[in-house]
């Protein structure tokens, strides 16, 4: 008897707080932010879940998301004002993007991060990605056929993208980290939209087999002390994040004997040896791959032939992260690699000497040196492979 007393009174005690009935919220999983230098005004665009048509959303011609637009000089506000369009309070603890534009980044990053991080209902795991173009902030309102949120559809496309080594998930967190460290530049990976956006965001748009509109994930985008610079290729992207230590598998196609082989890596790994007297970085990769698809006139089974594929696809790698490192530094004098980061873990005394005059000297005579160790396998042998991938992964 007793033990059910103490049982009532913890549930009496631990009831639900802050509870709200799904009639009383908006549901937002997706928040686009832009900024109008003119106006000093913040313009806002929302994804919310029609939640109270949800079942019959994904049977008939109910749209499963509707989208809020507001206008003001602070996001606080902008974003309770959507109160006045939407019945319901808005409900951001499900926000899986934020969305920036360029003139947000460049103007209000400060206010924005402030906002975001102190409001208890932003996960900092939360997505963050920035739109090159006006337009592609309009993502959130293209209606898609494989998931019921647009949202959710561009969150499974930047995965993918970032398995593939074509981009970098960037959270809150790592975006604040990245502004407030001083040793760090910003990148983010960019998203923007293909077709006829007036179409996209209607019902039809999911009627057909081809979409007349779509949401695509794009490179990563570059910045120096907050100021937009450019959006790479999809291969910079690639080779920076070899640089970056933040690819771990990826496809890579090398010319090769009048033809080209097509190479999976995996397990990409790379490690940093700063040398401060002479003003160099070593880099040493090291990881495993496979031959995906050959189309050459060379005997792939020979394992001769093979040490030799190996030792031009290193000198294949090293070359290509090492062009990439020259042309950002050159074009844009950006440390987007994180090596003053590295400096500063490794001897701070050194960095602080240097860090009022590291992109005037010391940046742009840093030599990077590259060791490329990948390691390949022959293909065609199926069994052989099986053994190799579980010894080595």
């Amino acid at each position: 008897m007793k033990k059910i007393k103490y049982l009532l009174l913890i549930l009496l005690l631990t009831g639900c707080q802050n509870y709200r009935e799904l009639t009383d919220i908006a549901i937002t999983t997706a928040i686009s932010v832009d900024y109008n230098t003119n106006t000093n005004e913040y313009i806002l665009l929302t994804q919310v879940v029609n939640s109270v048509k949800q079942q019959d959303a994904t049977s008939s011609n109910e749209p499963t998301f509707i989208n809020f637009t507001s206008t003001s000089t602070s996001l606080s506000e902008g974003l309770s004002k959507i109160v006045l369009e939407s019945p319901r309070k808005l409900y951001t603890t499900q926000t899986q993007i934020i969305i920036l534009s360029k003139e947000v980044i460049e103007n209000k990053l400060n206010e924005v991060l402030d906002y975001f991080i102190r409001n208890p209902e932003i996960r900092g795991e939360t997505l963050i990605l920035l739109a090159p173009d006006k337009e592609d902030l309009k993502g959130i309102t293209i209606q898609t056929l494989l998931d019921n949120l647009s949202s959710s559809n561009i969150v499974s496309s930047l995965k993918e993208s970032e398995k593939e080594g074509y981009t970098t998930l960037i959270t809150l967190n790592n975006l604040t980290d990245m502004y407030l460290n001083p040793y760090k530049e910003i990148i983010l990976p960019t998203l923007h939209i293909e077709g006829n956006i007036n179409v996209a965001d209607e019902e039809i748009n999911k009627t057909s087999t081809n979409y007349k509109g779509t949401v695509k994930i794009g490179p990563l985008a570059i910045f120096k002390n907050t100021t937009y610079l450019t959006v790479l290729s999809l291969d910079e992207s690639k080779y920076l994040n070899i640089i970056r230590n933040t690819l771990n598998k990826s496809i890579i196609t090398m010319p090769y004997n009048e033809g080209y082989i097509t190479f999976e890596l995996y397990n990409i790994k790379a490690k940093y040896k700063p040398d401060i007297k002479n003003n160099t970085i070593t880099l040493t990769i090291k990881g495993n791959a496979k031959t995906y698809e050959t189309i050459t006139n060379t005997n792939i089974e020979n394992k001769e032939k093979v040490r030799d594929i190996q030792k031009y696809f290193n000198k294949y790698i090293k070359e290509n992260v090492l062009d990439t490192f020259n042309n950002i530094r050159t074009n844009y004098n950006t440390d987007i690699f994180n090596f003053r980061d590295i400096y500063h873990k490794c001897n701070p005394k050194y960095l602080n000497q240097n860090y009022h005059n590291w992109y005037k000297e010391k940046y742009p005579k840093l030599e990077l040196k590259i060791n490329s160790n990948i390691k390949l396998y022959e293909k065609g042998k199926i069994k052989e492979e099986i053994i190799y991938v579980k010894e080595n992964r």
